[in-house]
């Protein structure tokens, strides 16, 4: 009889398609302390994450204060986040 051995397949994140990341990796960075990784991780996630996928890694709180350390890739994405941060009264 053969032993049958279980294994389970890693779902790499779609905002991260350059990297071999899970879901639990990317939260594991956000919850870390190394502030590099994070901001780099936050603005990954801003850039190119859906809309409501952003709210499932992200807080309110996150966005306001990494905003200065964000690595914006336009400067019209940065406008629309200050924009966005203004309207809900958290600039």
């Amino acid at each position: 009889m053969e032993a049958q051995t279980e294994t389970t397949e890693r779902q790499s994140v779609y905002f991260f398609w350059d990297y071999d990341l899970t879901e639990e990796d990317v939260r594991e960075i956000l919850r870390g302390t190394n502030q590099t990784e994070k901001i780099w991780v936050i603005s990954r996630i801003l850039h190119s994450a859906r809309w409501n996928d952003i709210w499932k890694f992200l807080t309110l709180k996150d966005v306001q204060n990494y905003f200065d350390k964000i690595q914006w890739r336009t400067p019209y994405l940065k406008e629309l986040w200050t924009y966005a941060l203004e309207v809900w009264g958290h600039a």
